[in-house]
């Protein structure tokens, strides 16, 4: 069985994508996966709650809550032979950019993007500039604006880039439409 690796929390809310949006992208990505495809949410045993929000509703043969099972040794080797690892601005996503691994960076306005922003062969950023960003807050209650570019992006364009990068790396996902190919690669 192939793994995609799902990392939906960093060290600070300001960076996390929506959970419940992580929820949708999954719903999304186990209609077209091909069904020896599993996915894994990946974090600390303090994440495991926020992480069941995200896996209760879903198929549980093929989405497991892996949040506190593993030390970070197990994990590290999970992400150098996983599929795909999909994550926030969070080292997940950079040690899996290092490791060559298909990556798909959720990455919100807090820090500029071409500063930290994950390093490697297979990384696709997808991220919404707006007006405030990058605002190098700390805590998502300093935000005035609920998190606007985190919420502005939508599943759909994340699990288009899932479909591209898988596409561009010759694994057996269905090949994206021509729109989805202009949406996986926006950045902005």
């Amino acid at each position: 069985m192939r793994e995609v690796i799902l990392s939906p929390f960093s060290n600070s809310y300001v960076r996390d994508w929506p959970v419940d949006y992580y929820r949708i992208l999954l719903e999304k990505l186990l209609a077209v996966a091909p069904s020896d495809i599993l996915f894994r949410v990946i974090g600390t045993q303090a994440q495991a709650l926020r992480a069941r929000d995200i896996v209760r509703p879903l198929d549980a043969g093929r989405v497991f809550n892996d949040c506190g099972c593993h030390t970070w040794d197990v994990v590290a080797s999970a992400i150098g032979r996983a599929a795909c690892v999909i994550g926030n601005n969070s080292g997940v996503a950079h040690l899996a950019a290092q490791r060559g691994v298909p990556t798909i960076c959720i990455f919100g306005g807090s820090h500029q993007r071409q500063e930290w922003r994950p390093v490697g062969r297979h990384v696709t950023i997808v991220s919404r500039a707006i007006w405030c960003s990058p605002c190098h807050l700390d805590r998502s209650s300093q935000c005035r604006f609920d998190k606007a570019c985190l919420r502005g992006i939508d599943p759909e364009d994340v699990a288009s880039a899932v479909l591209q990068t898988m596409a561009n790396v010759g694994d057996f996902w269905p090949a994206p439409t021509p729109n989805d190919q202009a949406d996986a690669t926006k950045v902005g």
